[in-house]
């Protein structure tokens, strides 16, 4: 039904796959073949938002799909991402709007970005841009985040859940630089650099990688392939840790009711409460600890 052995145009930007697929019609007979473009990018990358502006300019598809989700679209429009303190993230797990996970992984998000001077998903609103200027339909071409984020919560044990969260915590606290922090992702835009730093960190928890990395490439690939009856040329615009992926599952079959399956809660509230408290002792151990090393 579809291939990748199309080849990648030389003057284009990347890492960028090209892939090729065919519409199958209610006999089985074949439509005409769509080109895609996926272009791989880091996610706070001023390097990437040009990235994204040329390749659209350059093949101006009909469609262009983001990876994104209905729940994070307005960041399509957003004017700026507000940083929120600790003090209001571990407010929000304590009142049980957000799990651990999702309140310290905002955060750290939105510091990445505030770093970088890069709002989060800039790419997005570039794509949006010139998918605008050409007549091109921009489509969200991600799994649902309070799937996945509930997915990720749910594959990991009570200690790695306190693991997981302590780890984030130090990461923001520690956090390198700005001009450290830019020179650090365009080293890690490469697709293998950046595929294998997730995967090295699934080392430590192995429950991740599937929910966080796999579900969400067979998600995206199902999405594009999709298209395939309603164009002949499009753009995607993902993350470069998902462009091996996209390209392996490109031709599998993927059973997309269970990739879209909202688990069952294992873990009664208290021990959720628990985890919430952990986190923030692990906030002003963290905190004494930078503010005794700065004495010394």
């Amino acid at each position: 039904m579809d291939g990748t052995g199309a080849a990648q145009p030389q003057t284009l930007p990347g890492p960028l796959a090209v892939l090729t697929a065919r519409p199958e019609g209610e006999e089985g007979e074949l439509g005409p073949e769509c080109t895609y473009y996926v272009l791989g990018t880091a996610h706070v990358s001023s390097e990437s938002c040009e990235d994204v502006a040329k390749l659209i300019r350059a093949v101006r598809p009909q469609v262009v799909l983001v990876e994104l989700c209905s729940e994070r679209k307005p960041i399509l429009t957003a004017d700026k991402i507000k940083e929120p303190s600790l003090p209001e993230v571990l407010n929000e797990i304590r009142a049980g709007r957000a799990t651990p996970f999702q309140g310290i992984y905002s955060w750290l998000l939105a510091k990445v970005g505030r770093n970088l001077d890069v709002m989060p998903g800039e790419e997005f609103r570039v794509a949006l841009r010139e998918a605008h200027a050409i007549g091109a339909q921009v489509v969200l071409g991600d799994r649902e985040l309070t799937i996945t984020l509930a997915r990720v919560w749910h594959s990991l044990s009570l200690w790695e859940k306190f693991k997981l969260t302590g780890t984030l915590l130090w990461t923001g606290i520690s956090m390198l630089d700005g001009e450290e922090m830019r020179q650090e992702m365009e080293r890690l835009k490469e697709t293998d650099a950046i595929t294998e730093a997730i995967r090295e960190f699934g080392k430590d928890f192995p429950g991740l990688i599937r929910p966080l990395l796999v579900e969400r490439d067979q998600y995206m690939a199902f999405m594009l392939r999709k298209l395939s009856s309603r164009a002949h040329t499009v753009v995607a615009v993902v993350g470069a840790g998902h462009l091996q992926g996209i390209r392996q599952q490109w031709e599998q079959e993927i059973d997309i009711a269970e990739i879209t399956r909202m688990p069952e809660q294992r873990q009664p509230l208290l021990r959720w409460r628990r985890v919430a408290l952990l986190a923030a002792g692990g906030v002003l151990v963290s905190t004494a600890l930078l503010r005794y090393g700065g004495r010394r």
